[in-house]
């Protein structure tokens, strides 16, 4: 029996952020997530969902409704400004036209923090290692060449 249970310490996965969160119905969760860097970027790459009393299901509508931007936001904020710091790289243009890929990392960058409700110009800049006017300037460049389309319902 102690065996077993040394075993399954052993095999338990750390995660490296846990939330309790209650849902409109009053159910309490363990909400736990795995953070990994992908491409310099910090995210969330497991999530596990379980009730606090064992029992409740989990169902499609408690899915729909987990607001895993603001329970997470702060966390993944914070990462993402460590990383920038980190991997802050000087990439003047000097005049020369963007290639399709240099756009679409911007566009990308962009709607990260757009979906995130950071700062869009200076999560561009810092990402990219360049001030803020040029991030904008980018950031027209990556619109002009239809990178970065957002509805009128999407802009703030």
């Amino acid at each position: 029996m102690k065996n077993q249970q040394k075993q399954a310490k052993d095999n338990k996965k750390a995660h490296d952020i846990t939330v309790k969160y209650q849902d409109a119905s009053g159910s309490q969760w363990i909400i736990e997530v795995e953070l990994k860097t992908i491409n310099s970027r910090k995210g969330i790459s497991t999530l596990s969902i379980s009730s606090v009393d064992g029992f409740t299901p989990l169902t499609r509508r408690i899915l729909r409704d987990l607001p895993l931007d603001l329970l997470f936001h702060g966390h993944m904020a914070v990462e993402s400004k460590q990383l920038s710091s980190n991997n802050r790289k000087k990439t003047a243009h000097k005049g020369r036209t963007h290639t399709e890929e240099e756009l679409q990392n911007v566009a990308e960058i962009y709607m990260t923090a757009f979906r995130a409700h950071l700062p869009v110009q200076k999560t561009v800049a810092d990402m990219l290692g360049v001030s803020v006017s040029t991030a904008a300037k980018r950031i027209m460049a990556a619109r002009r060449g239809g990178y970065i389309k957002l509805s009128e319902s999407q802009t703030r």
